[in-house]
């Protein structure tokens, strides 16, 4: 069963240099949903936190919007109590609202067994746990959500049941299953009925137990209904048009409704073939079969900016003598990965389409662990959210896992880390996040100790109103792409819904800039960048959105460079070039590196700083030091690095 990666929990990165960054998923050492795969960034056109393209935003949002009493993130507390195993509280909200979540049912499984718990009708549940230890967040449901389910014994969320102890204020959110109209679209904007449809949900790793229906067929009028989460990405296929993706973005959520236009097949051009397949097995270093590893294929990295097959990978679970087979795979070259909880992962990289005889190797490796304290009081936080990226060069960085701890002593622990380098990033609700980095080294079993410290961050106020009328946008939402640990049941996330005179107020922000992705119904969404923050006082922010025209589609508004990159050795490489945007004007192409940005090197920026210094205002200008791909250098060496002048432009979608 091919099971897509989840946009909540990151993977390659495309951001839309003026559009969006971040999030998507990695490819990690655990066997559960992992951390973002900051790779690739995007200019102006939707789709998924991935390998190349973007557009829609990727807000990787979350905080309550502290004028208004939805969302309510308080910051969760330790304290004693009469429990002889311990006890957690805490309330399941909706991650859209924050509102809570009635007969929301809990299930946690533990030392020797599994337990249940029902929230109430303020969406307020209690844990009393049987036995002292770690207990998995195994399952939760409720009607009229997305259920979370990993595969049994495998989710990202822990609780450690400490004697005494009783740990409060913990806040699960989960996603609104919203049925949504989807309209496929020939070049001449009619009706396409018969058109193949995919929903690349990407929940592979958050319900596994309750797998997502994925396949469906545009009727007479071109429509279809569906179900999937912000941030999933639809695919529609038809023989006589080239494919269509679109990303379920916020807007589109609002609006109920996500158009995909199927594009003009020239000639005698034929779709690109999928029968290609890719088979084998999963051991442990003894040679054992592992059953039910995680195995996903990913294209080859190396290949950037050329892609194979679906940007979101494809996923598997061995059988019970640790076999895997992903059939329909575009004839290319693939990366390949194998997961489970607690062991090193097996990895084969540039894969050509077809071998049947893959052999995956589960190792030991080493145990990160680690205490995440208040960096003020030198307390320990009683939950956060741990991602692990592992460095591949100078400006790259891969998803290794994400986890999320709730613990009285801060304690975290990430078995079957390999030798390597790796940044630790922590997130936790009213702080700034924060990374360490730590180096494994070869051969090492034992613990690998990263302590992080967390300070409580920034605070921005401001307000969202309709552009030419002033009117209060109120529940509109203020999301900081780019900032936060995914979409995850237990997620930290940077956002706010605003107050009925379109007031907000967002928390525990980095500082430096940033971009604010901004949303309501009935108007039109924009990524706005180049805002301020700083530690003392951010002047209040005034947000003005478009008012949507009747009978016309929720548009994304953003400016940028019209340009998708991504991470690769010391320079940001160019993959898709939008029409009409600057990149497009000033002649850069496909391949092009990008190695400086007015000056300073994109490896002494990093990458997300890189992205924030491409964006700015409209009609500005930067210039950029670029390695052109036509330009071949002598005897091996690099080719010369140009200085081209780029303008930014606002871009539409």
């Amino acid at each position: 069963m091919d099971r897509k990666r989840t946009l909540g929990w990151l993977v390659v990165v495309l951001v839309l240099v003026g559009a969006l960054l971040l999030l998507l998923r990695g490819r990690g050492g655990e066997r559960e949903p992992q951390a973002p795969r900051p790779t690739a960034a995007v200019e102006p056109t939707p789709a998924p936190a991935r390998p190349a393209t973007d557009t829609s935003p990727k807000p990787e949002p979350a905080h309550a919007a502290t004028a208004l009493p939805t969302r309510l993130v308080p910051a969760t507390r330790a304290e004693d109590s009469a429990e002889p195993h311990g006890a957690f509280e805490g309330r399941v909200i909706s991650a859209t609202t924050g509102e809570g979540v009635e007969g929301a049912e809990l299930t946690f499984a533990g030392p020797g067994g599994a337990t249940s718990a029902r929230t109430d009708a303020s969406g307020r549940f209690r844990f009393v746990p049987y036995r002292a230890g770690t207990w998995q967040l195994a399952v939760v449901t409720a009607r009229g959500y997305l259920p979370f389910g990993p595969e049994w014994g495998q989710s990202p969320i822990r609780f450690t049941a400490v004697p005494g102890q009783r740990i409060s204020d913990i806040v699960l959110a989960l996603t609104a299953e919203v049925e949504l109209v989807g309209r496929v679209e020939g070049p001449d904007g009619q009706p396409v009925a018969g058109a193949q449809v995919r929903m690349l949900t990407g929940r592979g790793g958050e319900s596994v137990l309750f797998p997502t229906p994925e396949r469906s067929t545009s009727d007479a009028r071109g429509e279809f209904r569906f179900h999937a989460p912000e941030g999933a990405v639809v695919e529609a296929r038809h023989p006589a048009h080239t494919s269509a993706r679109a990303e379920v973005t916020p807007s589109a959520v609002l609006a109920r409704r996500l158009v995909l236009k199927l594009g003009k097949r020239e000639g005698s051009e034929a779709a690109p073939p999928l029968g290609e397949s890719l088979a084998g097995r999963v051991v442990d270093e003894g040679g054992t079969a592992v059953a039910g590893a995680l195995v996903s294929v990913v294209s080859a990295a190396s290949a950037w900016p050329k892609r194979y097959g679906d940007e979101l990978g494809y996923e598997t679970v061995t059988d019970a003598e640790g076999r895997f087979a992903v059939e329909g795979l575009e004839p290319g070259s693939y990366d390949v990965a194998a997961r489970l909880m607690g062991q090193a992962p097996g990895e084969l990289r540039d894969v050509a389409a077809g071998r049947m005889d893959l052999v995956l190797t589960l190792g030991q490796g080493a145990r990160l662990v680690g205490t995440v304290r208040d960096a003020a009081t030198g307390k320990p936080m009683p939950s956060f959210t741990l991602a692990v990226f592992k460095k591949r060069g100078p400006l790259q960085r891969d998803g290794f896992a994400q986890l999320s701890f709730i613990d009285a002593q801060g304690h975290y622990e990430l078995a079957g880390v390999p030798a390597g380098s790796y940044v630790v990033e922590v997130a936790a609700h009213g702080y700034a996040p924060s990374e360490v980095s730590v180096e494994v080294p070869r051969g090492a079993s034992g613990p690998v100790t990263a302590d992080v410290s967390l300070g409580r961050g920034a605070k921005m106020t401001g307000r969202v109103v309709e552009e030419g009328s002033g009117l209060a946008l109120e529940r509109a939402r203020v999301a900081v792409e780019g900032v936060g640990t995914g979409q995850g049941a237990l997620s930290v996330r940077y956002d706010a819904l605003t107050d009925a005179q379109g007031g907000f107020t967002l928390d525990g922000l980095p500082t430096g800039q940033m971009t604010l992705y901004v949303s309501a119904e009935g108007h039109h969404s924009r990524l706005i960048s180049g805002i301020g923050v700083s530690p003392e006082t951010t002047p209040p922010q005034l947000l003005e959105l478009r008012k949507t025209e009747e009978g016309e589609e929720p548009q994304l508004d953003m400016v940028g460079i019209g340009a998708v990159l991504a991470a690769r050795d010391d320079a940001l490489v160019v993959g898709q070039v939008f029409p009409g945007g600057g990149a497009a004007e000033a002649g850069l192409v496909t391949g092009d590196g990008i190695v400086r940005i007015d000056g300073r090197p994109v490896v002494e920026l990093g990458f997300t700083n890189a992205i924030q210094s491409i964006r700015g205002a409209e009609g500005s200008r930067l210039v950029l030091g670029v390695r052109k791909a036509s330009a071949a250098g002598t005897e091996g060496s690099p080719a010369p690095i140009v200085d081209i002048t780029v303008t930014r432009r606002r871009v539409r979608r």
